[in-house]
């Protein structure tokens, strides 16, 4: 029996640290976004579940607020959690239709050009 060597963690690894398990069932835009992408391709229904995960933070902040006499700061700081928390969910489902693992039909349309069919004229 041959034992394996042991790790070298003074080396680069290499693969990637990202494993993922499942196959994409869309066309593929952007098999890594990043950042920017991810926001620059959120659509209106996230933009809107931003704003509304805010405007609920602020006005469920401000009721429990008031009951200890600190109603502004409970809801400035509940509606910009939850406005922040709607912001990274918006980029995953975004992040998720440019990698193919949702529908992405919008996005291959504003993306991808030359896949989009000529007019007639």
């Amino acid at each position: 029996m041959v034992w394996p060597e042991p790790p070298n963690y003074y080396e680069a690894p290499k693969h990637g640290f990202k494993v993922t398990l499942e196959t994409p069932q869309y066309p593929i835009i952007n098999p890594e976004p990043s950042i920017s992408d991810a926001l620059t391709n959120m659509r209106s229904e996230n933009w809107s579940a931003v704003a509304g995960l805010a405007a609920f933070g602020y006005v469920a902040g401000y009721f429990f607020g008031s009951k200890v006499h600190w109603a502004k700061p409970t809801a400035l700081f509940t509606s910009v959690f939850l406005g922040k928390t709607g912001l990274l969910w918006g980029m995953s489902d975004s992040a998720h239709r440019l990698m193919g693992f949702k529908e992405n039909s919008k996005e291959i349309a504003g993306n991808m050009p030359h896949v989009m069919q000529r007019e007639a004229y």
